[in-house]
């Protein structure tokens, strides 16, 4: 079989196609797991926040682990059960990405315990989460995730301004804005997309 070279529109338009149909991918469900990734961090930063601040017990940081415990049967769950696409290059970036992100992460909430003054952890992950946001928004080229990424990371540096368990309340503000609010504009874009297939 002969290789086919193919011109730079070509290319261009597999490219296209491609980030279209990642695009389409992260419509069909890709909203709820935002949705739920960003409830479940609000919840339990809520959760921590209120009990150290009536308690001050600082055992109560283990509730942290609540969201990795929660979140990723719950995404598996919904990855299952979701309308399937195509797999395109692009959406194995996306999720190799996030995979690099869940597992850097991981390592540094582990790491926390060994010794929690080495750095400022809630800033580190605000940081890694709305940078992997920001990323996967600029590979799909969707402007709304786009926005809440970047301003997630500018809203991260507010952390390094604010002392103690104050700076939860503003990861609780950012899970809103890198996840939730992202996971509603995804979500109201399906059912538009449905919709329009549907009339």
């Amino acid at each position: 079989m002969e290789d086919k070279n193919l011109t730079q529109n070509e290319s261009l338009e597999i490219i296209s196609r491609m980030i279209k149909e990642t695009r389409n991918n992260m419509e069909r469900g890709g909203g709820n797991i935002f949705l739920l990734w960003g409830y479940i961090c609000l919840i339990v930063s809520l959760a921590v926040y209120c009990l150290l601040s009536n308690t001050g017990d600082y055992r109560f940081n283990w509730l942290w682990f609540a969201i990795p415990v929660v979140g990723y049967p719950g995404m598996i769950y919904m990855l299952k059960k979701r309308e399937k696409g195509a797999i395109t290059i692009v959406s194995r970036v996306i999720s190799n990405i996030w995979i690099v992100l869940g597992i850097v992460a991981g390592l540094l909430s582990i790491y926390m315990f060994v010794d929690y003054k080495a750095y400022p952890i809630m800033f580190v992950m605000s940081l890694l989460i709305n940078s992997g946001v920001a990323i996967s928004g600029l590979v799909i080229r969707f402007r709304p995730i786009v926005i809440a990424g970047f301003l997630g990371i500018l809203l991260s540096f507010g952390m390094l301004m604010v002392a103690g368990i104050n700076q939860i309340l503003i990861f609780a503000l950012l899970a809103v804005i890198m996840l939730i609010i992202p996971g509603h504009i995804l979500n109201n874009v399906s059912r538009k997309v449905k919709a329009e297939n549907n009339a």
